[in-house]
């Protein structure tokens, strides 16, 4: 039974850090779909800004205030985009904290060379993407 005990162990720890991966990629897909929705938006506040201004110049305030309503909203907009990238950079951090500490730890029952090779191993299998290569070097070594 305590084979069946480290077995489970093993299991849920795999499935846990997978999870946080998972998340992480998660993050990272938001994160650039954001940024983008930010940068759609401020080529829009350009062309409103120029067109309100234009409005103004030839004072059809109808026009001008129709090009403020809309930098009103975008700019809310842009506030809650902002709120919600920062929180999703805080819970980014977070699990790539947990991933950070799974590497060490993988690395501090080694020494020397080998812990180093460890840590490059674990680092390369991340960059790859490569969640099983992942465990692999956690679990059992770099070589």
């Amino acid at each position: 039974t305590p084979n069946c005990s480290l077995v489970w162990k093993q299991w849920y720890q795999r499935r846990v850090r997978g999870e946080v991966l998972v998340k992480v990629d998660d993050f990272h897909t938001v994160r650039q779909k954001l940024s983008a929705e930010m940068a759609d938006h401020s080529n829009l506040i350009r062309s409103l800004v120029v067109r309100a201004e234009d409005s103004r110049l030839m004072y059809d305030m109808n026009g001008m205030k129709q090009c403020y309503l809309k930098l009103f909203d975008l700019n809310r907009d842009l506030v809650n985009g902002y709120n919600i990238r920062c929180n999703n950079h805080t819970e980014l951090l977070s699990c790539l904290r947990v991933v950070n500490q799974a590497i060490t730890k993988a690395g501090r029952l080694r020494v020397g060379k080998p812990k180093t090779q460890v840590v490059t191993a674990c680092r390369e299998a991340i960059k790859q993407n490569d969640v099983d290569k992942l465990f692999k070097v956690i679990e059992s070594g770099a070589g």
